[in-house]
């Protein structure tokens, strides 16, 4: 699915006070493409990734995928929208603790119309082994893992990931990164990951980077690295 951003504005009001997490951005981004958004704390990412996804609404400006204009739709198709098109990976792994490795994911199964099976997708992200084991029972790395398969389970469009990494180790890091590189070149899902992280840019087909609510760059990325090659920070 194509993302169209035009003139994008998001505004928080706090009383008389208006700040702006987003001023007029303007992005497309391909069907297919892994792309990287890239900035310092507060530059404006994580907004720009919930607007993008229909967790928050624009205060001005129009979103656009594919033929959905999902600025102007109500709440309720916006949840259907997500629900058949969007998954999400998030820092946190927001694993349900009373629930065994597939019956996390099936959950993901349960919303989809045409979901794969727990066992693929488990099998896909190494966690075959795993189907009947409770996420204290898994490392963190796991526990990420898991929740891309929960994401993954339901055949999205567009994956959404926020700083999926940020609580791993190197090592343990680049192996997630390398299981998103993998399903975004198998199931052509589009991927929007945002991190403070440069080394991770190296996988993106394109980079968009960040500062103060604005895009101040984007770069196409022709000779992509393997997550295994790139140089950490």
């Amino acid at each position: 699915m194509a993302i169209i951003l035009a003139k994008v504005t998001k505004i928080y009001r706090s009383g008389e006070v208006e700040t702006y997490a987003l001023r007029d951005v303007d992005l497309t981004l391909e069907n297919g493409t892994f792309n990287v958004v890239l900035g310092p704390s507060g530059s404006g990412k994580s907004t720009l990734l919930n607007m993008m996804s229909g967790l928050d609404t624009l205060t001005s400006g129009t979103l656009t995928i594919d033929d959905a204009q999902i600025s102007a739709m109500n709440h309720k198709e916006l949840t259907r929208f997500r629900r058949h098109n969007l998954g999400f990976v998030f820092q946190q792994y927001n694993l349900l603790q009373t629930l065994t490795v597939r019956e996390n994911v099936q959950i993901g199964a349960q919303i989809a119309t045409d979901p794969l099976e727990p066992e693929e997708i488990l099998k896909r992200v190494g966690l075959e082994n795993h189907l009947h084991k409770y996420p204290f029972q898994l490392s963190g790395g796991e526990q990420q893992r898991v929740s891309i398969a929960r994401a993954l389970v339901k055949q999205p469009k567009i994956l959404f990931c926020d700083e999926p990494t940020g609580a791993l180790d190197e090592a343990t890091a680049k192996d997630v990164l390398a299981i998103l590189q993998a399903l975004n070149e198998t199931m052509q899902t589009t991927i929007l990951l945002i991190t403070h992280n440069p080394s991770i840019a190296e996988l993106g087909d394109h980079i968009i980077r960040m500062n103060s609510g604005e895009i101040v760059d984007v770069l196409t990325q022709k000779n992509k690295r393997r997550a295994a090659d790139i140089h950490w920070t």
